[in-house]
């Protein structure tokens, strides 16, 4: 008989007061889908660790054997990754910094604030559930460069390795460091490539004896990039609304409101970030795009929710059209991923504090035009003279993708993208989309 499918992330509760620790484990039971597991020694804790690591832990400050703080040293040391709360009843005012400094992503005294305590559990689960499609999203791309005929090593600006596969580092390990150089191994014959991305270096020993082969790695090196590039996307808003949450104290009025919004938040993003990974799948093949009619202005409002945060970090005024019905012949995921780009960009760009980026609709002949508008630095000549050049990049730390990403999906979509500089200071970028009437 197969065993039950695991409903969630493991967590375990230490505490070796049994009336809180059965307290604990009967309402986080009944009001999270985690799988509870409850201690009361860290012996015990640390025993169990030899069968399951857990994803998150709930630990008492005193405990028997060692205190809590030497028991998530301990924790840590075997799994890495577990996020830890650490309760304590006594208010030493030294235990929340060395609680941090231990590797625990809370403090909370008791009593316990229950809805507090819930908050902080649901969000760091949907955290695990991110980590575990970020590795397994980071396994299928191993897989897939160890899978290639060719040698494959990308290193940073100090000459530090940050992924190879088996061939590419042999290749790496013979010497040959010259663009163009020629290696031979195991009977074949390798030429290198090198090509640069900001800081990073990409190693390519290229297979002289299938050259048919390079040409489909070619496809697929640009398929790794544009997964790349797009998997930051959601983690963007997301990473900025957990900061901004971390940011406010929870006696705050305004601390349930915030952590309402960057649950939704993360939520919508957890969402578009698995489907990017379904669609991804397949490298090498079109993404799909289901066309249907597409209401626009929930898509710009999701949009300006993501990225509100930075837009307040930036002191920036995001300003969308609140009214107005529109109707687009799109994709809804691919006009998300369209306009967060676009939108990004113009926050990104070089707005004085107290400027403005605004969003409008309006309808153009047989065409919905969406205006994204900053008042940013503007294109540089370089750029504006071929905005959509693959790799062609002045952000630092950019690839060089993210436009040409959207003139091709607006163009999948039946529409276009244009982008001008303005006459006075800043970015117009438009894209036309089909009208549904």
């Amino acid at each position: 008989m197969s065993a039950p499918e695991a409903r969630g992330p493991a967590l375990f509760i230490v505490e070796d007061d049994t009336r809180t620790r059965h307290e604990l484990e009967r309402i986080l039971a009944r009001h999270t889908d985690l799988r509870i597991r409850c201690f009361a020694a860290p012996a015990e804790a640390l025993k169990a660790m030899d069968k399951e690591a857990p994803d998150l832990a709930l630990i008492d400050i005193r405990l028997p054997q060692m205190d809590g703080l030497s028991l998530l040293e301990k924790m840590a040391e075997r799994a890495p990754d577990v996020m830890a709360i650490i309760m304590t009843g006594y208010g030493e005012a030294e235990t929340p910094r060395k609680a941090r400094e231990k590797g625990a992503v809370d403090f909370i005294q008791k009593p316990l604030d229950l809805p507090y305590l819930l908050v902080v559990l649901r969000q760091l689960a949907r955290e695990c559930a991110l980590r575990r499609n970020l590795r397994d999203s980071a396994a299928l791309f191993s897989r897939l460069i160890e899978m290639m005929p060719d040698g494959i090593l990308m290193s940073d600006g100090t000459g530090e390795i940050l992924f190879t596969n088996n061939l590419g580092r042999r290749l790496y390990d013979s010497g040959v460091v010259e663009p163009g150089g020629q290696s031979r191994l195991d009977g074949r014959t390798y030429v290198l490539e090198k090509s640069l991305s900001g800081e990073r270096v990409l190693w390519h020993w290229s297979d002289l004896t299938q050259a048919l082969e390079r040409e489909r790695f070619s496809a697929f090196r640009q398929m790794a990039r544009f997964l790349a590039h797009e998997i930051r996307n959601p983690l963007t808003p997301m990473r900025l609304w957990l900061q901004e949450l971390e940011g406010i104290p929870p006696n705050d009025p305004k601390y349930s409101e915030m952590a309402c919004q960057a649950v939704a938040v993360l939520l919508g993003q957890v969402d578009r970030l698995m489907e990017l990974v379904q669609r991804f799948k397949a490298l090498g093949e079109a993404l799909p795009l289901v066309l249907g009619p597409v209401k626009v202005r929930p898509v710009v409002g999701e949009v300006a929710g993501a990225l509100a945060p930075l837009a307040a970090r930036k002191g920036v005024l995001l300003d969308t059209q609140k009214e107005g019905d529109w109707v687009a012949r799109a994709d809804e995921a691919s006009l998300y991923q369209l306009l967060f780009n676009l939108v990004r960009n113009a926050l990104e760009s070089e707005i004085p504090e107290g400027g403005r980026v605004s969003l409008r609709v309006i309808e153009r002949g047989a065409d919905l035009e969406i205006t994204i508008v900053d008042e940013g630095g503007g294109l540089p000549p370089e750029v504006a003279a071929a905005p959509f050049t693959p790799y062609l990049t002045t952000k630092e730390g950019g690839s060089g993708l993210g436009l040409l990403i959207c003139q091709e999906l607006a163009s999948r979509m039946g529409g276009r993208l244009e982008l001008e500089n303005r006459e006075g200071k800043g970015v117009t970028a438009r894209v036309f989309l089909p009208i549904v009437s």
